[in-house]
């Protein structure tokens, strides 16, 4: 659905003597040699590859049995397995975090080989890093949690944390839907 690899070598930009990659909205591009780009999509696809998402999904499933082996052992409270799902979901994502800011540090000190891209284009191109299909898919999915939500009776922390997120999710892919649909 969403070609993670596709996306993150998308952010190199082809120019003679290897390749433009803009750190940020605001920075200049720096050049990238094509081994080091190689080795940049190769360290993602580690991350974020088949292997990569396998290998997290075996680290997520023994994190889960290893947390419920303890938590059935001593008698944890209940709140306890949020608190484990919230560090495995930290890991998780502090992961792929730092997989994705590999190209950022390896440019940090370096000067900048042309000039920053407008703000209009850069956010056009982040847009264009998003498929239709998945654009579709975030659609559906976030409007209709916050149609479930809209309809909950009960309104504690939890309802009104659904109602707020999925409703700003839905706001945000609609946004993007329009972008996207006026960009043709």
């Amino acid at each position: 659905m969403f070609d993670s690899m596709g996306a993150f070598a998308k952010r190199f930009k082809p120019i003679e003597g290897g390749y433009l990659y803009y750190p940020s909205k605001k920075g200049g591009g720096k050049l990238v040699t094509a081994e080091e780009r190689d080795e940049l999509i190769e360290g993602w696809r580690k991350v974020a590859g088949p292997t990569g998402t396998w290998k997290m999904v075996g680290i997520v499933m023994l994190a889960i049995f290893l947390w419920i082996s303890i938590s059935s052992a001593l008698s944890l409270p209940d709140w306890s397995d949020s608190v484990s799902t919230a560090v495995v979901v930290a890991g998780v994502c502090g992961w792929i975090f730092w997989a994705s800011l590999a190209p950022a540090r390896l440019v940090k000190d370096r000067p900048d080989s042309a000039p920053p891209l407008p703000v209009s284009q850069a956010k056009r191109e982040a847009r264009a890093l998003l498929n239709w299909r998945f654009v579709i898919f975030a659609l559906l999915f976030s409007g209709a949690a916050f149609l479930k939500s809209l309809t909950a009776t009960e309104r504690d922390f939890a309802s009104w944390a659904w109602l707020v997120g999925s409703g700003t999710m839905f706001s945000l892919y609609v946004w993007i839907a329009i972008q996207k649909f006026r960009e043709r």
